[in-house]
């Protein structure tokens, strides 16, 4: 796959549709023991949590089950993911878990608060991430850590690929840095933590994978009605990155590649864990 990452960053706002597919089929799927693997050996009984971006809040309650009877704080800015984040709670019969509202750039909470904060997929939306990550280092106590999980797309692979499925990729990136995201922060994450503060950090990476027919006739679902979408769709043809012509083959071509025998989609997650001294 080709990369672009010139584009300049316009604004900033969420590129995924909150009651679309990729929420609903991928979103809600995720879990603390996959998605949080890399940080629950850091974590124990007792500590103090917040969850930084929580969205409906399935990765939320597993931190909440691995530090009980500490506390965990979700927030979000989106009202309707912290009411799926209650019901999820609710659920399971917390007690030990709230979600709030509230912005990653002015977090409410004082200083010095958290034992460990906690932010998956989140900081690669934003125009600003050190700034987010500044204030985690505020909340945490001294010797508090971090555990923060981010893509980096330069290294998706798909499989079988072609000229047509390229620049459908390629107009996907356009559109998450015009959002004002950084599709390829996650390789970047040591750096980001030691910049804000972080004297100690740990980098690893994990990959997620599509390579069943169900599997990846579902992504297919999912990347076609991002992709036909109005924000995607109306962006590239507004930005001249594609015209409706162009814009409908990508869309033949996700399907072709989601029918394919032999169909393959990977990515890779980024993840580091970090102390404040």
């Amino acid at each position: 796959m080709t990369v672009e990452n010139k584009q300049p960053r316009q604004q900033e706002a969420y590129i995924h549709d909150y009651d679309g597919a990729l929420t609903e089929q991928i979103i809600a799927g995720r879990t603390a023991d996959i998605h949080a693997a890399f940080f629950l050996p850091y974590l124990r009984a007792g500590m103090n949590l917040l969850d930084c971006g929580c969205g409906p809040g399935t990765i939320t309650v597993g931190l909440a089950q691995t530090v009980s009877p500490g506390n965990v704080a979700g927030i979000d800015l989106e009202e309707s993911q912290l009411e799926l984040a209650r019901e999820n709670a609710a659920k399971l019969g917390l007690t030990n878990v709230k979600f709030e509202s509230g912005s990653g750039y002015e977090l409410p909470y004082q200083d010095n608060l958290f034992d460990a904060v906690f932010s998956h997929a989140m900081l690669e939306h934003i125009h600003d991430p050190l700034a987010v990550v500044k204030q985690i280092h505020r909340v945490l106590k001294p010797g508090g850590l971090i555990g923060i999980r981010c893509v980096d797309l330069a290294a998706t692979l798909i499989a079988p690929a072609g000229p047509t499925l390229e620049r459908a990729y390629d107009i996907w990136l356009k559109y998450r840095q015009h959002c004002g995201g950084a599709p390829f922060l996650g390789r970047r994450l040591r750096a980001l933590l030691r910049e804000a503060g972080f004297a100690k950090t740990i980098g690893s990476a994990s990959s997620e994978t599509w390579g069943t027919p169900q599997m990846t006739k579902s992504m297919m679902s999912v990347l076609t009605a991002e992709f036909t979408g109005p924000k995607i769709a109306a962006t590239a043809t507004q930005m001249g990155w594609a015209d409706q012509a162009q814009m409908d083959k990508a869309t033949s071509a996700l399907s072709d590649w989601g029918n394919h025998a032999d169909a393959f989609m990977a990515i890779v997650w980024c993840e580091a864990v970090g102390w404040k001294e």
